[in-house]
């Protein structure tokens, strides 16, 4: 490659865009990532990277590695040498900030890559969790289409998918949502759920990649939702880290809360920004650590039960005055292999809500029994749709 700019620019814009734009895209600094780039594709990234794929990857595999490599790394480096240089910058240009350590705090926290949802995230895997709605029990079987051996061909798609497949509610209303029947959440209702099931294409025997993708989602409201859409609205990840009169005092409000609950049609459950996946257009994220999907219940949830962070080390936890309230799982596992000889991510990842069955009754005489829904959305992508070198 000799167009290294256009190369950076990718970069930049692969791994950096969201945070450049929470920081509100401060004027030249983009462009000086870039260029910082720009010089460091042919001194070292270039054959760093390539050294990483040889080491990580098999030379028929084409699936990008789970790891930090070299042009992720530059990127780093680079936004971190610019944006130290900001105020110096600023400056120059006439713009000076008048309380230094203030200026320097805040670009750091809008610029700065937090580890703190993958550390939470580990905190909250627990082993693959039976927890489902019935009607999605056939979903239990992780990637059943998936057959070792050469000669059987899989199933596509899964059995099971075809009764649930443009169903958009739950029949049945909130009685359809399952309650957890051991351990220390036992009886704590699920009013969200969300997993992927992926398989790699495979050449011995040639199989195409397939994945089914599965959301559940308590809701309110007294309309029928769209057909294919997602029970799921959008929520920053901080919601599990930060009292909710911090992030958006005007939202805060209990008895505000209680009005739109009862009045308002909304998903009450989201999926948060630290998710790999997204709901809206924009970069695909990637890294060691960062899971498929992280929720969170929606804004007007916690207002409502005066729900605040868990205090000490922990997952995805609120809590109230009577301790532990609504919690977010994580897990991943069942390893498939392509034919090669090196292990591949794991073919299943997924993340629940699940809340104490006292606040799960408020909340439901709150929203009343004939606003109460959930919210169900299962796809699956047709063979030979897949392109196994993405990951969503």
């Amino acid at each position: 490659m000799n167009d290294w700019r256009a190369f950076a620019t990718e970069i930049v814009d692969h791994y950096l865009r969201t945070r450049l734009a929470a920081a509100r895209g401060p004027a030249g600094l983009r462009e000086a990532v870039i260029d910082l780039v720009s010089e460091a594709i042919p001194q070292y990234v270039e054959a760093l990277m390539g050294q990483q794929l040889d080491s990580l990857t098999h030379p028929s595999r084409t699936q990008v590695p789970d790891a930090y490599l070299a042009d992720e790394s530059a990127a780093e480096d680079a936004l971190q040498q610019a944006a130290a240089g900001l105020r110096a910058a600023f400056a120059q240009a006439g713009h000076m900030a008048r309380k230094a350590q203030v200026f320097e705090r805040n670009a750091a926290a809008r610029l700065g890559d937090d580890p703190r949802a993958a550390l939470r995230a580990e905190l909250a895997r627990v082993p693959r969790p039976l927890t489902r709605p019935q009607v999605l029990e056939w979903s239990l079987d992780p990637a059943p289409w998936f057959k070792e051996s050469r000669s059987e061909p899989g199933v596509w798609p899964p059995a099971g998918f075809n009764a649930v497949a443009g169903q958009r509610r739950l029949r049945g209303g909130i009685v359809a949502l399952p309650r957890v029947t051991s351990g220390p959440h036992d009886e704590w209702v699920q009013i969200g759920f969300a997993e992927r099931q992926l398989t790699p294409a495979r050449r011995y025997p040639e199989e195409p990649a397939r994945q089914v993708q599965i959301f559940v989602g308590l809701e309110a409201g007294g309309h029928d939702a769209p057909a294919g859409s997602l029970p799921v609205a959008q929520a920053s990840w901080q919601l599990w880290t930060h009292p909710l009169r911090y992030l958006a005092a005007h939202l805060a409000d209990a008895d505000t809360a209680a009005g739109h609950l009862g009045t308002a049609d909304q998903p009450l459950v989201a999926l948060t920004d630290a998710s790999a996946t997204t709901l809206v257009d924009s970069p695909l994220r990637s890294g060691p650590g960062l899971p498929h999907y992280v929720l969170a219940p929606a804004v007007s949830v916690i207002a409502f039960l005066g729900l605040e962070p868990t205090e000490g080390i922990c997952g995805f936890s609120l809590s109230d005055g009577q301790g532990e309230a609504l919690i977010g799982r994580q897990w991943r596992g069942h390893l498939v292999h392509d034919g090669n000889y090196l292990p591949l991510l794991p073919a299943v990842e997924g993340a629940d809500l699940l809340i104490r069955p006292d606040l799960f009754s408020r909340l439901h005489d709150t929203i009343g029994a004939t606003r109460c829904h959930v919210g169900l959305n299962v796809s699956h992508t047709p063979e030979g749709q897949l392109n196994s070198t993405t990951d969503g």
